[in-house]
């Protein structure tokens, strides 16, 4: 395969909600400290690297728009925010804590059935062909460019599940650390392949969460 476009998708670093365990969707929830960190180190982590990257797309909410932000500098990219790589939204549930979204069988239900959609939010096939569609508009803007979309969490993953045309579309198999790098690499017919999956090595053992938390259930 040879490469014509690297994408790398990053998650937003760590938020107040997150530690508190509550999942905001498209709720605002700031970066804490660790948060801070993590995009300096995702930022230095990156600058390292042997490839050029265009531009940063990133998601309207503060999160994922002040990781970006941090990345840019480190990087001297210009950044732009896009409306449509906004996290799933979560109908009744957005601000749920993490139990409460258990005892709703969120995620189960999610991950049975690609419409299930009773918390009257995005369904995950509603959400996986908006974030798909968002992401191929600004491929289409910058064809054979390197380029770095910082998101979220359940957006993320359901674009993987949609470009590498993997069940469920719910994408939990995609589940990224705060501040995880997942990369795509696209070749000259427009084959995606997944080089790199949930990479947060570069960070410090002190910036890494609690692995306890449900959020972060993610391979090694």
């Amino acid at each position: 395969m040879t490469t014509q476009q690297r994408i790398l998708f990053i998650r937003h670093g760590e938020t107040v909600g997150n530690l508190e365990q509550i999942a905001h969707g498209q709720t605002e929830s700031p970066l804490n400290q660790r948060g801070i960190a993590q995009a300096h180190a995702t930022g230095e982590e990156i600058s390292a690297w042997d490839c050029r990257f265009g531009k940063i797309y990133t998601s309207p909410l503060s999160r994922a728009r002040d990781t970006g932000s941090i990345i840019k500098e480190k990087l001297g990219i210009p950044l732009e925010v896009v409306e449509g790589l906004i996290e799933g939204f979560l109908g009744i549930l957005e601000n749920a804590t993490y139990q409460e979204l258990g005892e709703f069988g969120f995620g189960t239900k999610s991950l049975k059935d690609d419409d299930f959609n009773e918390h009257r939010g995005e369904s995950p096939n509603q959400l996986g062909d908006r974030i798909f569609r968002t992401v191929e508009r600004i491929r289409d803007t910058h064809p054979g460019e390197n380029l770095i979309i910082v998101s979220h969490g359940a957006a993320i993953a359901h674009y993987l599940a949609k470009a590498l045309q993997t069940r469920p579309a719910f994408g939990h198999q995609y589940l990224m650390h705060n501040a995880g790098i997942t990369e795509l690499s696209f070749d000259e017919i427009n084959r995606p392949e997944l080089v790199l999956l949930n990479q947060y090595k570069h960070l410090s053992v002190e910036l890494q969460s609690d692995p306890m938390r449900r959020d972060q259930h993610v391979p090694e």
